[in-house]
């Protein structure tokens, strides 16, 4: 009899033990109505003389009834970022929960100023979602996410959303998270780069891209040399590109562009090669007539685009060397690869003194049903 008894007692402590560990789970639990569950973060700077004021703004949704989701923006000031959330505590009535945010908004005028304080203090949060994104906004980040769009939710929504899909046409990569902020500020031959976006009459638009000297953005490069700068940096990254004449007659082309780099060092020089191969279809032509039948025009047709390529990247190369003076294309992380880590060598020095040579293919892979 007594066996038969010790039989059950296990079973019966490992259900006490498990109904009282969800029983307590319960009862911490709120209701969502009583809780902020974040959808971006901003933050502003405002610098007077010696003084720097932070400001942390959280986009919150807001559940109504028959399941309708809007949002609102949550504003707190203090003399440092740790100090905002005591500061929000005292005008916000519910608990805020991170975990669900899909956005960074950080205004050009922080970005200036540096962001090595917002890196670290969401790189501590355990709770963070650290694969939302970044970005650069030319306007406060107040103004971006105070902002209606329509069929959205929030601002923060539409935007994540924007960044996530702009890798079909201009050559993106989905390299824009946090995780990737995360690696890239202290990385050895790396910079940050970052999609900058603005207020303009139609909503909100990526107009270009924020180049980082480690912690601090340095300069935007506008949209004219944007695909440019993405087909030197990234790899197997996809865009449209262009031959045109006139207004009637041109060429696109949908490729997916390939990016492989060597590096050789003499002395104390270094050697970048920069190899792109770009692969892809012929999407609208009034410009090489008999394209699809003729492997002559075939053939001028990858000789011009790799000629125009090439020579838009050498301009971008000469420009980045003389104007911008930074390593925006991580050439430095080759060259430390191959070289010797931790030499305490400035990459954006070297990189920007010296030689850079690009080499472009074009190959078509399919010109649609044929020429009209």
């Amino acid at each position: 009899m007594k066996n038969n008894k010790k039989k059950y007692v296990i079973p019966i402590l490992i259900c006490s033990a498990i109904a009282i560990f969800f029983s307590s789970g319960l009862r911490q639990q709120q209701p969502i109505e009583q809780l902020n569950i974040i959808s971006a973060i901003g933050q502003d700077i405002d610098i007077k003389s010696d003084i720097v004021n932070y400001t942390t703004l959280f986009s919150v949704y807001l559940f109504g009834p028959q399941e309708k989701i809007e949002s609102d923006v949550i504003k707190s000031t203090a003399a440092n970022l740790g100090q905002t959330r005591q500061v929000r505590q005292l005008i916000d009535d519910k608990e805020s929960i991170l975990g669900s945010e899909k956005l960074v908004v950080e205004s050009e005028e922080a970005a200036v100023f540096g962001i090595r304080n917002m890196i670290d203090i969401l790189f501590r949060n355990p709770y963070l979602n650290d694969t939302a994104y970044m970005v650069v906004s030319k306007d406060k980040a107040a103004d971006i996410l105070n902002m209606n769009i329509k069929g959205y939710p929030s601002s923060g929504d539409f935007i994540a959303g924007l960044i996530k899909n702009s890798k079909y046409y201009n050559f993106f990569s989905d390299n824009y998270k946090i995780i990737d902020v995360f690696f890239a500020v202290d990385s050895e031959g790396r910079n940050i780069t970052l999609p900058y976006i603005e207020i303009v009459d139609k909503g909100i638009e990526i107009t270009g891209m924020a180049l980082f000297k480690k912690d601090k953005m340095i300069t935007k490069i506008n949209t004219d040399e944007l695909k440019t700068f993405n087909i030197i940096k990234e790899n197997n990254v996809r865009g449209i590109l262009t031959i045109q004449k006139n207004a009637k007659d041109y060429i696109n082309y949908y490729a997916t562009s390939k990016r492989k780099i060597s590096c050789t060092k003499k002395g104390d020089k270094y050697n970048f090669t920069i190899n792109i191969d770009l692969d892809g279809d012929i999407i609208e032509n009034t410009l090489y007539k008999n394209l699809r039948s003729s492997s002559e025009k075939n053939d001028e047709f990858n000789r011009d685009m790799a000629q125009k390529v090439k020579k838009e990247c050498d301009s971008f190369i000469t420009k980045m060397r003389s104007q911008y003076k930074i390593d925006c294309l991580d050439l430095g992380q080759v060259a430390a690869a191959k070289n010797g880590r931790q030499t305490g060598v400035d990459w954006n020095s070297i990189v920007c003194d010296s030689k850079i040579e690009v080499n472009v293919k074009v190959k078509i892979d399919k010109t649609g049903r044929g020429d009209y």
